[in-house]
Formats: structure tokens, sequence, C-alpha cells
């Protein structure tokens, strides 16, 4: 389940009539499925905050918003599939009181391939506003004669279907959940996936084994207690919903995997959805490093306490929460053989095989950012850039403005793919040149700080450290000449 947090700003008016500034406010998620014998699907939830939307009275005491949502998908020039609707809010009698949220669900049969997504928001109330646009790389791949597994939808509920609407599948009303983060309160995770194609590998009358599990994003490894197998039955299509209960799921990033398997445990096919937990209330057990033998490792020659503290320190990019957490701890200690353990056991659980080659291969990376990025009182692991190239890898094009006129020097990192994700952005700025500390200000990486008004940031050394737009929440500062941001931004060359 692919997600895109939208922040649409727009001036707004209220239902007396009185002029205010507003900023609708919007998350889309979306799935891909499969028809076997017919086209692909693209499903789109689009969710709007009612608090940020104008109202207009209807009727007495009686008060709607309207949306207008257009959605094209594009090949080149060509339009493949589209929809502009005007979506209602519910009914209020009173917009002081207005909360939560209403959704947009459509869906969008297409052909295997790449599209760009381009959505187009309106307040109809607001007859002053420009429309806004964005728009989204998809993907969609189902392979006519191979096991596939459909993307994964998180739902919030669900029932039985009895009156089919846009929220029906395969004889369920599944309302989506349109955020991936759970917070503590949160004590169970439902999902809704579809199985494909197992029926062109395996006899008509056999069975297959579906493997659902929980695993850590930064490291890989499976989260024990979250792992589950399932038989199914060989057909054409299989529906797989699921609750999982998550009560005891650590703080941290997850990625939510499906896979199908043969009888024999092959990996037939898999597919997977990112989640986010917050749960200060559950620790995660770190393995029992104790039984951990370094000895003849490559962890065992590191005998210097200082060496090694600054090789856990420099880790943190690769680090899940509970890691994190531990290291700080362990390297204001003077226990060496653990710090040795924990070094050994933090490599062979990512690369069991050759865990002294993994960490060479990281560590040379550490030393290519401590010559790229470091400052006066920084390495260059432990700066923004630094962080952000050791996590994500190198980017694919790094767009460099140090001299842009009425501009902080600013870098944008363009990633094709990054974690799952494809057209990732990242936005670093420094305020002063003399420093080499660039921070990072905006990504649209899930996970990573992301503020809309980014370009506000870069170019209020021309409009000033006060300045907040013609609007609230205005994301774009006023064309001026030499100004390059946004459009780098979006076509990185």
């Amino acid at each position: 389940m692919k997600k895109l947090v939208l922040f649409f700003a727009l001036l707004t008016i209220t239902a007396t009539g009185m002029a205010q500034k507003k900023a609708i406010q919007s998350v889309l998620s979306y799935t891909t499925f499969n028809v076997p014998g017919d086209k692909p699907y693209i499903e789109t939830a689009l969710a709007f905050d009612c608090s940020s939307l104008v109202y207009k009275e209807i009727e007495t005491l009686r008060y709607q918003a309207t949306v207008e949502i257009q959605i094209i998908f594009k090949q080149g020039e060509k339009v493949c599939n589209f929809s502009k609707i005007a979506l209602d809010s519910p009914v209020t009698a009173d917009t002081s009181l207005i909360i939560g949220a209403f959704i947009d669900q459509q869906r969008f049969a297409l052909d295997n391939g790449e599209y760009l997504m381009e959505i187009t928001v309106k307040d109809q109330n607001n007859l002053n506003q420009i429309p806004f646009t964005t728009e989204q790389t998809v993907v969609i791949n189902y392979p006519a004669d191979q096991p596939a597994v459909s993307d994964i939808l998180l739902v919030d509920t669900y029932n039985k279907t009895t009156t089919p609407s846009e929220f029906s599948k395969n004889g369920y009303d599944l309302i989506p959940r349109i955020y991936s983060f759970y917070l503590a309160n949160a004590k169970s995770l439902t999902f809704y996936t579809e199985l494909y194609n197992i029926d062109k590998v395996y006899p008509a009358e056999g069975k297959y084994l579906v493997n659902y599990y929980i695993k850590s994003y930064e490291s890989s490894k499976k989260m024990k207690g979250f792992d589950f197998v399932k038989r199914m039955d060989v057909s054409n299509v299989n529906v797989l919903l699921n609750t999982i209960d998550i009560s005891e799921l650590p703080s941290g990033n997850y990625y939510l995997v499906v896979e199908m398997r043969d009888r024999d445990n092959k990996l037939l096919a898999s597919n997977s959805a990112f989640i986010q937990r917050y749960n200060p209330g559950c620790e995660v057990e770190m393995d029992n490093l104790a039984a951990i033998d370094v000895n003849n490792t490559f962890t065992s020659e590191i005998n210097n306490l200082d060496t090694i503290r600054e090789y856990l320190r420099c880790l943190f990019p690769r680090c899940s929460e509970a890691e994190y957490n531990y290291i700080e701890n362990l390297v204001k200690t003077d226990d060496l053989k653990t710090m040795q353990q924990f070094l050994y056991t933090f490599w062979s659980t990512r690369a069991p095989l050759t865990p002294r080659d993994a960490w060479q291969e990281y560590y040379a990376q550490v030393q290519r950012v401590n010559a790229s990025y470091t400052t006066r009182n920084k390495k260059g692991y432990l700066t923004d850039r630094g962080y952000m190239y050791l996590k994500y890898g190198t980017p694919d094009k790094i767009c460099e403005e140090p001299f842009e006129p009425g501009a902080y020097p600013y870098e944008i990192w363009h990633y094709y793919e990054v974690a799952g994700q494809r057209n990732k952005h990242c936005v670093f700025m420094s305020q002063d040149m003399v420093t080499n500390d660039y921070q990072l200000i905006h990504s649209d990486i899930i996970g990573e700080v992301n503020n809309p008004r980014w370009q506000m940031m870069i170019y209020s050394r021309f409009y000033g450290p006060d300045y907040t737009g013609d609007i609230i929440d205005q994301t774009e500062a006023p064309g001026a000449w030499g100004t390059r941001a946004g459009d780098l931004y979006r076509n990185p060359r």
C-alpha cells in the first residue's frame, strides 16, 4: 500500500463569508490488483481532513464541503484513464465542531506498465482558488502465467457486503486505513491481499503455503512472534484477509510481508507494505549477546575502546530504534567484549554468510561521507547528508545550488527507487557556506522529515525569515529571477 501525503495550499472563505486563510490537508494511498483474464487495476483512496475544508450552508443549519477531484493516468502524452468528480463531505450542523475525515475511493483499469498519476484537487467553495496538482509514478506488473501477490491493503474496518459499493471486494466491504502509522492504542493490524495464478504451476487439487510476517525495516530480520503460515487451496485467485495482534510490537519501522511458497518452501511470489509503530510501553529484547562467541571473527581484532565506540556510532543510519538505543547506552560503558559481540551480531544478522565483507563495505561508505561532509565540529556520518547517504545509498542525481540569487545554499537529491518507493527526494539547506553543514529540511521518503514549505525556507534569505507568503501554508515562494528549486525538484538534472 503506497502513500503520499498531500498538502494543498489555498485561500479559503468561511461559511459566514469572512475572509480566512486556510489549507486543505489530504492523504493519498493506492494499491494495485489483478483481474485474471481481464485488466489489472489501481485503487486510489484519498482522505480529506474535514477541519481543513470550507463548509457552505446548503440548508438551514446544514453545512457541507465539496472537493473537486481529477485523477489522470498518462504514458507520455497519452491519457490511459481518468476521472473527474465532485466529492461531498458529511453534513454538519456546527462548523466549529468539525473533526475527522472522509474518503474518496476509485478504481482505474490499466494494462501492465508504468504510469504518471496526476491528481488535481480544488475546493469548490473557494471560487478564487487555483487548483493544486501533484504527480506520482505508479507501476503495474502482473504476469499472466506466473504466481503473483497483489499490493497489501491496510484495512481500518471491514464487514460482509450487503449492498455493493466502491469499498466492496470479494464479498467484503473494506474501509482502507489511509495512514500506515499505528499508535500505542492500536492493538491489531488488519490487511487484505490477493494471490494470483497458483493454478498455473500447481495441480488443481493441491495446496500451497502462504507465509505472512512482520520484519524490521532496517535489518530485514523477522520479528519474533509475528511470523505466520497458512495453507491455501489452489485457485486462480485466493484472498487473504487477516488480523495480527500488534499489542507487543515495539516502536519502529517495519515491513508487513506476504509470500506464496510451494510445499518445499520455495518462494514463488511476494509483496510487502511499509508500516510504522509507536508503542513506548513495549521494549525490544535484544538477543542474548553473552552467548555470542566472537573468537576468530573480525570483531575480535578490534581491541581499542575508542575505535569500537566510533564503529558502533557510525551504525546509526542502519539501526532500528531498539539497536540505536542499545548502542547509545553501550558506548557509555567500557565493556569491550559486549561491544564486539554487538558489532558482530549486527552484521551477521544482515549478512549471515559474509558479515566481515558487509562491515568493510559499509565502513568504506562511512569513510567516503567523512571525506565529503565532515564539518568543523561533526564527522561526516553525523551530518544530515552523511546520515541519508549511509541509510539510503548514493542518490541517482544531485542538484547543487550553492550560489543561486536570493537563496540559501541547497542541494536536492533524487532517488529513482529507494526503500521500496519510487521517485523520491531529499532537500538539504545550509545557512552558512563556511561550515559545510547542510540540514535536511524536506524529504518525501516515508518516515523522514516532510515539510511542504521547504521552498519558503530556502528563499527566506531574500524574503526574510518572517515571510509566510500571501496565504497560510504557501508552499512555493513567488517567482523571481533565478529561482530554480521547484523546477529542480520536479525535473532533476
